[in-house]
């Protein structure tokens, strides 16, 4: 064996590693640059207004970003309040006049709407879309069952969102109910399942539950 041969598992061996590293860094690295960069937007902005209330010596960094966080608490508790309430609809309102901006605002305010309900199985239905004769199935949310407000939408028929990995984008397909199987998955790892393209590994709670209920392989095939 040659000098070459024998450095090759080596390389291979550290170019795993270095593989590794990167799959445990990244997903660690791109929380924290989305975390500076919301904190950096709190100090800007919010921060440049305590600024201009307090004396330049008795500022200290970081006071924006703290906040910040106030300030988006303090807009959840106001929110409850009868007369800030009709002061954010009266706004509303009137994003809701202004031609272009009422399409992005209304699609957007729906969009959260739709996830931060109080009603939580609004969207946490998981189920795999199957066609009878394809064989083939897709993981999706089912997002509306009745379309009796709705042009479209036959009896019997459901909608549901098939989101597409690695991105935020999707497909929503109105099809029959009996396409439709359950899956017994909470939302957020539905999600996290879709978007990684099932890559991603499930809680260990739920893993450790499928390993004692599911037999060996060898069983299986002792079985059969």
């Amino acid at each position: 064996m040659n000098a070459d041969e024998s450095h090759t598992p080596r390389a291979q061996h550290l170019v795993r590693l270095f593989l590794k590293g990167l799959v445990t860094i990244i997903p660690i690295a791109l929380t924290l640059v989305i975390v500076l960069w919301l904190a950096g937007l709190a100090e800007s902005g919010v921060g440049y207004l305590i600024r201009l209330m307090l004396p330049e010596q008795y500022y200290v960094r970081g006071m924006g970003a703290v906040g910040g966080v106030a300030l988006v608490i303090a807009i959840g508790l106001m929110s409850q309040v009868w007369l800030f309430r009709r002061l954010i609809d009266f706004g509303e309102a009137i994003l809701d006049r202004m031609p272009l901006v009422k399409s992005v605002f209304r699609a957007t305010k729906e969009f959260v709407d739709y996830f931060s309900s109080d009603d939580g199985g609004r969207f946490g239905r998981a189920v795999m879309v199957r066609h009878p004769d394809l064989g083939a199935g897709m993981l999706g949310f089912v997002t509306r069952e009745d379309f009796s407000e709705l042009p479209f939408g036959r009896d019997g028929e459901v909608a549901v969102y098939l989101p597409m990995s690695y991105q935020i984008a999707g497909f929503t397909v109105f099809v029959p109910r009996e396409w439709l199987e359950p899956v017994d998955l909470p939302f957020d790892e539905s999600v996290r399942l879709i978007l990684t393209a099932t890559m991603s590994r499930r809680s260990s709670k739920r893993s450790g539950q499928e390993t004692s209920t599911r037999p060996p392989p060898n069983q299986e095939t002792g079985s059969e």
